[in-house]
């Protein structure tokens, strides 16, 4: 992000992100791929020829510039999902494994040691971009 972070189309990502989707950097959102779906969005607003300087950001540019970044937040969000809900039930199964292997657990106390890891994990920031 160091190559990134001085550019004018990256504060105006993270700013919008941030308004926008108060919770895009946790696992409720992009999680650990925010850092990705920045790079995406950069990369793919640049070659668009939508930047037209490093150091000015266009205002008729802006709506085209916001609207690219909710369709694609949409997108990433959606394929995080798929990746998270992997991910939580391993570290789930990892961090509760006796809890698990416990022959007197029933379905409501494992639900509830689920819902309450999730309720940890989701809201948990994975990247903080600096700008």
């Amino acid at each position: 992000m160091d190559e990134y972070s001085e550019r004018e189309l990256f504060k105006e990502i993270i700013h919008f992100m941030d308004i926008s989707f108060p919770e895009w950097k946790t696992n409720r959102g992009l999680g650990f791929t925010s850092l990705e779906f920045i790079r995406h969005c950069i990369d793919f607003l640049t070659l668009s020829s939508l930047e037209k300087n490093d150091k000015v950001l266009k205002l008729r540019y802006l709506k085209t510039v916001y609207m690219s970044l909710v369709e694609d937040y949409e997108r990433f969000r959606m394929e995080y999902q798929f990746i998270f809900s992997s991910f939580a039930l391993d570290k789930f199964s990892a961090e509760y494994a006796d809890e698990i292997e416990d022959e007197y657990l029933t379905d409501f106390k494992y639900n509830y040691l689920y819902n309450s890891f999730l309720n940890d994990e989701l809201p948990k920031v994975t990247y903080d971009f600096k700008c």
